[in-house]
């Protein structure tokens, strides 16, 4: 295979991206239900009929990605040429919070390459981008679960998302409108739950743009300012590779990676 920016090594090229560390399972707090690679029908039954969000403990244990994707010239090599959306600043409801397009190549140096990072580099964030539709490669290190299949009635094709960042990545406290597993690369995250049910104490934004999102800071709550989070119940988990995390359509969710993190989300009907 010819990788897409093959190019002649000269002496002022970077130094070479690190490989990242496989991290081992830690048994950790999980508030919610966890299945170890549940058949189809169990998945049906305890997770998408009932709208249960449930942890699926070693369910992508077949992926090469796990392995792959961990040494980050291999990411270099395939897609360094490409250019992509990233993110920049703390989160997407922040004033401070723009986009940018750069290739995947600069990213990849910017954020991986100095493991010295200071804390004053702007964290970058490659996020809900079509990433496999893109570099098409990349896809046949992932597979798509069967869960994505339960709905027999559906003709809505799965909807493929790649998140991938440095430590300290935040998407806000919001919801999605689909089915949705968030699938662990490598990395960790920590992720906090709120049920749909709790939706009018979890102050969405009043901006149509934001509609779908918390103004709360779910890892550092302000009762103060916001008083009918007293009422709310939180669940909290840590995604860990090799793991995906099912939430039915509507469930709030505010996610922080712990690590260096690559996450692919399904959105299915």
């Amino acid at each position: 295979m010819k990788y897409l920016d093959d190019v002649e090594k000269n002496k002022n090229d970077p130094k070479p991206l690190p490989i990242l560390e496989e991290v081992q399972r830690v048994v950790c707090r999980c508030d919610i239900p966890q299945l170890d690679a549940p058949c189809l029908s169990e998945f049906r039954a305890c997770c998408y009929d009932a709208l249960q969000p449930t942890l699926l403990l070693n369910t992508l244990n077949h992926w090469t990605a796990l392995s792959k994707w961990r040494d980050l010239n291999y990411l270099l090599k395939m897609a360094g040429n490409r250019t992509v959306p990233i993110e920049i600043g703390s989160n997407y409801a922040s004033d401070e919070w723009s986009q940018q397009l750069v290739k995947i190549r600069d990213f990849l140096y910017r954020q991986f390459g100095d493991t010295n990072r200071t804390k004053d580099l702007e964290v970058e964030y490659l996020a809900q981008h079509e990433l496999f539709a893109q570099i098409p490669a990349l896809k046949s290190d992932i597979c798509v679960p069967d869960y994505c299949s339960v709905n027999t009635e559906s003709t809505t094709p799965v909807d493929i998302k790649a998140w991938l960042g440095p430590k300290d990545t935040v998407s806000p406290m919001h919801t999605d409108p689909k089915h949705n597993l968030l699938c662990q690369v490598f990395g960790s995250k920590r992720i906090i739950l709120a049920s749909p049910a709790d939706t009018a104490n979890l102050y969405a934004h009043e901006s149509e743009f934001l509609g779908n999102t918390s103004q709360i800071d779910a890892a550092n709550l302000d009762f103060e300012r916001f008083p009918l989070l007293s009422s709310v119940r939180f669940y909290e988990l840590i995604l860990q590779p090799g793991d995906c995390l099912y939430l039915p359509p509507k469930w709030w969710h505010y996610v922080r990676s712990n690590t260096p993190s690559f996450s692919v989300s399904f959105w299915f009907e």
